[in-house]
């Protein structure tokens, strides 16, 4: 008896529904994306075994440049409650435009003094002189980095404020004192150090308590 023939179906599938998802999902991530605030300046962090990612909401940034200048920035949302602290706390009065202006801007680098003429700079102006820039006052008669973190914590009040600090490898012991000595002026000695992670050297005894952890399901 001859073997019954089974009709082969079409192989080809319609992937215009898939592409069709795919890129609404592309640019829903796009839109949703929030893009990451350009960098004071480059540093180049030490290194460390820490497997901590630093925060990337509620927080103030300190960096210090290889050149020992210090440089500020936050998180874009808490920017309009710290600079109505600081002018109540410093007798400073801001105009809307001014506080629009530190608002757009991604960083700090200047003293009180200057403050203003600095928020009023166009990114590229920023950008152009930003190796001219003096940075914000740390030394023993005039660190004003002070004022920023009481600003900061005044304004968010029993609140959570994640303190990141970023310092360049090469940065001289004085001016890191002198940021941690701002901290201390407000009583804060819970802040997190950015450093450019590495592989735990294997055989080294954190190496095996990390090796424990996870033959035991324990996360640290």
């Amino acid at each position: 008896m001859a073997r019954a023939k089974i009709k082969r179906g079409s192989t080809s599938v319609d992937m215009t529904p898939m592409c069709d998802v795919a890129f609404l999902l592309l640019t829903f991530f796009i839109l949703a994306a929030q893009f990451k605030p350009q960098e004071a300046v480059e540093v180049v962090t030490p290194s460390s075994v820490s497997n901590k990612v630093a925060p990337e909401k509620d927080f103030l940034n300190v960096t210090i440049s290889k050149d020992n200048k210090v440089y500020l920035n936050m998180d874009p949302k808490i920017k309009a409650d710290v600079l109505d602290e600081l002018g109540k706390e410093r007798n400073m009065s801001f105009s809307a435009q001014d506080k629009k202006n530190f608002e757009n801007a991604d960083f700090i680098a200047v003293p009180f003094s200057q403050l203003k003429q600095f928020l009023a700079l166009t990114p590229e102006q920023v950008k152009s002189s930003i190796r001219s820039l003096p940075g914000i006052p740390v030394d023993s008669t005039n660190n004003e980095l002070k004022a920023w973190i009481s600003a900061a914590i005044n304004a968010r009040m029993g609140e959570q404020l994640n303190f990141l600090i970023k310092g360049d490898d090469a940065v001289k012991y004085p001016t890191f004192k002198a940021v941690i000595d701002a901290f201390k002026a407000n009583d804060q000695y819970k802040y997190n150090l950015v450093t450019n992670s590495k592989q735990v050297p294997e055989g080294s005894e954190l190496y095996k308590k990390n090796l424990m952890n996870q033959r035991t399901g324990k996360n640290e």
